[in-house]
């Protein structure tokens, strides 16, 4: 008798096992993603109706019209995240961080060497699509005259598209560089 009983009830929670976690719990995480569908969809970034990317993956902008972001070691390679993670004390970060300065101090006319250290490191990712809003500054000149426009029209895209710090008070301000880039190209193809 105890053994039909232990049977039933090990049926019972199969069965209401199987409804919780094959039906009720993939409709409870798919509609939470639906109330949050950008994000569940990976964040993605449209422009003239084709997507061109994540606004939470960096790119790589080599023309010298648009805003530059971090570097990445992994050329924003999402399927790989991670960084180098070398030590400051390895000669090859020593020497990757003076090429990298060297190529930004020349691209933007820059003649002294202090520029925000986001614009010459990586992130723990690589796939950082931030800079900070002094990097971003920085580059207004150069991106302002590569595409002849008035410094300040340059200065205000930034400055609207510049994210306060995390509850105001973690981190810095931050500027996402794809979408301060079709921004620019918005200005610029008017």
């Amino acid at each position: 008798m105890n053994i039909k009983k232990n049977i039933m009830v090990s049926l019972k929670l199969i069965l209401v096992g199987i409804i919780v976690f094959s039906v009720i719990y993939p409709l409870l995480l798919g509609g939470l993603g639906q109330i949050w569908g950008s994000k569940a969809k990976g964040s993605l970034v449209k422009y003239d109706n084709e997507i061109v990317g994540s606004s939470l993956i960096g790119q790589n902008f080599e023309d010298p019209k648009y805003f530059t972001g971090r570097v990445s070691s992994i050329k924003y390679d999402s399927n790989r995240s991670s960084s180098a993670n070398l030590a400051p004390s390895n000669p090859l970060l020593t020497e990757r961080l003076k090429k990298d300065l060297s190529e930004f101090n020349k691209r933007y006319d820059i003649e002294n060497n202090t520029v925000p250290a986001d614009i010459v490191t990586e992130s723990g990712s690589g796939l950082d699509p931030h800079i900070s809003s002094e990097a971003a500054y920085m580059q207004a000149s150069v991106v302002a005259k590569q595409n002849n426009l008035d410094e300040e029209v340059v200065n205000n895209l930034i400055e609207e598209h510049t994210e306060g710090k995390l509850l105001g008070m973690f981190g810095q301000e931050r500027v996402n560089v794809l979408k301060l880039n079709l921004s620019l190209k918005e200005v610029v193809d008017k």
